[in-house]
């Protein structure tokens, strides 16, 4: 995994809950694989927002390419 302050948010996020994040976290599934309920989704977007001093618009959460971590990554990355 790298080691840039995005990935080390999104495996403390996950860890916190008791989640195994995967070897290849950037391929992870989060919405599919169901580990996240509704909640944990929103409370994921808002911390995002807040650590990293972005927003997303609802287009952006609607957008597929960001139910996995590697497109939130890029996602955050650009807004950066």
């Amino acid at each position: 995994m790298k080691k840039t302050p995005q990935y080390a948010f999104f495996n403390d996020f996950f860890e916190s809950r008791g989640i195994l994040v995967p070897q290849n976290i950037e391929t992870f599934e989060f919405v599919k694989s169901g580990v996240l309920d509704s909640f944990e989704i929103l409370s994921l977007i808002l911390q995002i927002e807040l650590e990293f001093s972005i927003s997303f618009s609802a287009e952006e959460l609607l957008d597929e390419k960001n139910a996995t971590i590697g497109g939130l990554l890029n996602s955050i990355e650009a807004k950066l």
